[in-house]
């Protein structure tokens, strides 16, 4: 009997240790999310018919955005629309493609599906290079 009694003494212990340990443990913080569109109506734009459209989510309010929207623009092209779409002139585009973060970068191709993206401060070389390695994916058209 004080067997028993002791056995499940220690039990009755650690499952106390097993509940205060779920209770008051601490998760490790986690990376900051953020949606991108999956597709852009290619026709909310202002060059509906370009083989690919560079949309850059901006807000007058972020301190990189700026940067971001002209390093974007130093890289149109004839087959590459580029289009800062600035959260006040354009909140109805921001809330439709759900964009809760800027700068955001999204690449779309001819159909408006999203192939790239970039978030945060971005340079012109980042950016091609990304735009350069879609566009040589053999999906892409």
């Amino acid at each position: 009997m004080a067997r028993t009694l002791i056995a499940l003494g220690v039990i009755a212990g650690a499952l106390a240790v097993t509940w205060l340990v779920r209770r008051f443990r601490t998760t490790a913080p986690t990376a900051p999310t953020y949606s991108v569109p999956t597709r852009l109506e290619r026709w909310d734009f202002a060059q509906p018919s370009t083989e690919w459209l560079l949309a850059v989510f901006t807000s007058k309010t972020c301190s990189t955005c700026a940067a971001v929207a002209k390093a974007a623009e130093s890289l149109a092209d004839d087959s590459l629309a580029v289009q800062e779409v600035e959260f006040r002139r354009h909140g109805e585009l921001h809330r439709r493609y759900a964009v809760d973060a800027v700068p955001l970068a999204v690449l779309a191709d001819h159909t408006g599906a999203v192939c790239a993206s970039m978030a945060g401060p971005t340079t012109a070389a980042e950016l091609s290079a990304l735009i350069a390695s879609v566009r040589q994916l053999p999906d892409t058209v």
